[in-house]
Order: structure tokens, then sequence, then C-alpha cells
């Protein structure tokens, strides 16, 4: 059982990762893709917590790959908090 739940996160977590890694592609590549970016960027700055944030510049997909790295992340938390709580069981 333990090992599906391994395998499952860690597919989510690649999916994850893909999912990025194409938004980032796709906006470079698609002049659409982009534009739609830089709309959505230019709504989310309108809030001014988004002022401090200021790494657009390199990124232009920023807070839309943000969102698919911290799911990445999540898993891989999730992943390893179930390692450390099966092995903390056998002893």
């Amino acid at each position: 059982m333990k090992k599906i739940i391994y395998i499952c996160l860690d597919l989510l977590t690649i999916a994850f990762l893909i999912g990025g890694y194409a938004f980032q592609y796709f906006t470079r590549k698609k002049l659409g893709m982009l534009r739609w970016v830089n709309y959505q960027n230019m709504q989310l700055q309108k809030n001014h917590v988004y002022d401090v944030l200021k790494s657009i510049e390199s990124f232009l997909a920023y807070y839309f790959l943000m969102p698919f790295l911290g799911a990445a992340t999540l898993m891989q938390i999730i992943r390893n908090g179930i390692a450390v709580g099966t092995k903390k069981n056998e002893k």
C-alpha cells in the first residue's frame, strides 16, 4: 500500500512540474498565451501585495508557475511525512 501511495505522489509531482514547464514554454512560444499572461499579471499587480515580487522580468508566467511548483513541493512533503511516520511505527 505504501508503495502505491509513493508512486501516486511521485506521478502527481511529475505532472505538476511538467505542467509548470509547459505553461512557461507556451508563454514564450505562443503570442496569444503571452498576451493572456501579461493581462493576468497586470490584473494581479493591481493588488498591492504583489508589488513586492519583481521577478516577472525573468519569468513572464511567474504567478502561474508558483502554484505548480508549490503543489509539487507539497507532494514531496507528504511523501516524506509518510516515510517518516512509517519508520517510527516500525521501531
